[in-house]
């Protein structure tokens, strides 16, 4: 059937009442003949479907003028399904390199715009869910991040500040008091976690603001707060490169009763090592070697060493070298008296110190981490097919393997149009 510029309407009964337009001719194996079904071109539109009950297009800045359009009340507007290719496939500029063997319901490709974009006034921009999966899985091969969130406002899970990223696991739990660039909150479950095998779990940075945030009120690197138990909590050991400051220091120190108890630090205005020993006069003197480790540690010039005999005497004083200090009895004394000592040196790695000196140094800049090598585009388009095969199903498999050998389909076959090719 050939015909240009009429109209051709639906009027029959039976099966013709469902089917306006249906092409019969089939060749072998049941396919038809011809390679489109249906090719329209239109100034407005190609292909223009309105399903349900009767109503006028929805027109708007991208559904005006379309290839296919589709519109329906209380029905869908453009459905596509594949078996075991992709549903709906959607693109953007051309001559894109697309990874083979991808199944999926919805599939966009750009070149240098978003593959998808979604957008929304009122709710979610884009909404994933899967039952027995994850709800959405992001990647990237160039060194980019596989999540990238910005938000202008608040939420309704941050009310009081707008989130870049918001992750909660069952019911919201408490909430910023301003905004975040990454929010995790839950009611009962864990907010945040990072887990690693063989590096870092969470990194924190931050050069003016929050780099890893519980709930801040200050500007710090990491900022953890608790009204109920510990504001931190490591299991094994903790190394700091810098200063540590704090408003006390207290030790949690088991009990003969099985309690716990809190034994503090004292504290000085300068930095100090101690060390402690005992030793006994011979004939009102005694020599006493100071520790080789510990006077590595100390500047040998400048330390204190506080006796307390242990016996009755005269009294005890100290004459002091680099390397030892003598004990002797006042009044050339002659006893043999034990005694106990303590030693106080100031840090030799200790330069610049002020003795009360105002806490209004700034945080330091951590240094910046190595970048990881990007993925060439070859290998992250290798990668991405790897993963597809991956997950196709023997359906799958076949269905791409079919598709592989058909022969392209000549050229011009559609005035204006080009011949299906590789890259898309």
């Amino acid at each position: 059937m050939t015909s240009q510029a009429n109209d051709f309407y639906a009027d029959g009964s039976g099966w013709r009442y469902y089917i306006a337009f249906r092409n019969e001719e089939s060749g072998p194996g049941g396919l038809p003949y011809y390679w489109f079904g249906v090719v329209g071109y239109g100034q407005f539109g190609g292909v223009v479907g309105c399903a349900g009950k009767p109503t006028t297009r929805f027109l708007g800045p991208y559904s005006t003028f379309a290839g296919v359009s589709g519109t329906a009340i209380d029905f869908t507007g453009v459905a596509g399904t594949s078996v075991n290719q992709v549903g709906v496939y959607g693109q953007v500029e051309d001559n894109l390199e697309v990874p083979d063997g991808i199944h999926a319901g919805v599939l966009g490709t750009a070149l240098t715009q978003p593959g998808v974009f979604g957008y929304s006034q009122g709710a979610e921009g884009v909404m994933g869910f899967s039952l027995n999966h994850a709800g959405g899985f992001f990647s990237s091969g160039q060194g980019y991040a596989g999540v990238v969130g910005q938000a202008y406002g608040p939420s309704a899970v941050a009310p009081r500040g707008g989130s870049g990223v918001i992750g909660f696991c069952g019911a919201a739990g408490p909430t910023p008091s301003g905004p975040t660039g990454v929010l995790g909150t839950s009611a009962q479950n864990v907010g945040v976690m990072g887990l690693s095998a063989q590096n870092v779990g969470v990194v924190g940075q931050s050069t003016q603001y929050v780099g890893v945030m519980g709930l801040s009120d200050a500007l710090f690197g990491v900022y953890g707060r608790s009204n109920k138990s510990f504001a931190g909590f490591f299991e094994g050991d903790l190394f700091v490169r810098g200063a540590i400051s704090a408003g006390t220091k207290d030790a949690i120190v088991p009990f003969p009763d099985g309690s716990k108890r809190l034994l503090h630090c004292m504290e000085s205005p300068e930095h100090w090592f101690e060390d402690f020993g005992a030793a006994k006069l011979r004939r009102g003197r005694a020599m006493v070697k100071l520790d080789v480790d510990f006077a590595k540690v100390i500047k040998r010039g400048d330390y204190k060493v506080f006796l307390t005999p242990e016996g009755d005497c005269r009294g005890l004083y100290v004459r002091k070298s680099a390397a030892s200090f003598e004990v002797r009895e006042f009044a050339g004394g002659k006893s043999s008296v034990a005694f106990s000592y303590r030693i106080v040196g100031r840090r030799k790695d200790i330069r610049d110190h002020r003795r009360f000196a105002k806490f209004d140094v700034p945080v330091p800049t951590p240094a910046p981490r190595a970048r990881r090598p990007s993925l060439t585009r070859a290998a992250f388009i290798a990668d991405l097919e790897r993963q597809a095969r991956a997950r196709a199903t023997p359906s799958m498999r076949r269905s791409d393997r079919e598709a592989a050998a058909t022969p392209p389909a000549p050229a011009r076959l559609i005035p204006g149009g080009r011949p299906p090719a590789r890259r898309r």
